[in-house]
């Protein structure tokens, strides 16, 4: 991963708030207000002046979802030039205690959904393959935390 922390260039950062016990993450649907049904998205926005990509996705969770993220519940997933933004990318996912019911201020739509799920919602390409990613560093940090290892020899076997 190249996450660094010492960013001063234009950025953009995104991602979602994950349940652990329900496995399932929260994404949002814009309001685009001309009646055409439009993509499920993870939180996000640009970062600003000096502040880091984790302390931008802090930020934006705050003025989205009027919610407190402890840095600590804050994990990157990875970055990538995006060329549509035409700016690096930085994906974050915060793990949550609780599934509480949010609202958006610009009357979009809120939903927390499994992984599972997720596959059948519209996503922009570059949006599902971050929500992919971000699922594989989630479950590799689960077998992590349980021990849990895969021989490396059972990657290569054909």
């Amino acid at each position: 991963m190249c996450y660094n922390k010492n960013v001063h260039k234009p950025f953009y950062v995104s991602g979602f708030l994950y349940h652990l016990r329900t496995q399932q993450v929260l994404l949002h649907q814009p309001n685009l207000g001309n009646n055409s049904p439009s993509i499920w998205t993870m939180p996000g926005g640009a970062g600003i002046g000096e502040e880091d990509p984790q302390k931008s996705f802090q930020r934006i969770i705050y003025q989205l979802l009027n919610l407190r993220l402890d840095e600590k519940h804050i994990h990157p997933v990875y970055d990538y030039f995006n060329d549509t933004l035409n700016t690096i990318h930085y994906v974050f996912y915060a793990k949550v205690k609780t599934m509480k019911n949010l609202s958006l201020p610009d009357n979009g739509t809120l939903s927390w959904f499994s992984f599972k799920q997720i596959t059948k919602l519209p996503f922009s390409e570059q949006a599902k393959q971050d929500i992919i990613v971000s699922q594989r560093v989630i479950q590799a940090q689960a077998r992590s935390d349980s021990g849990i290892t895969q021989d490396p020899r059972a990657i290569y076997k054909t």
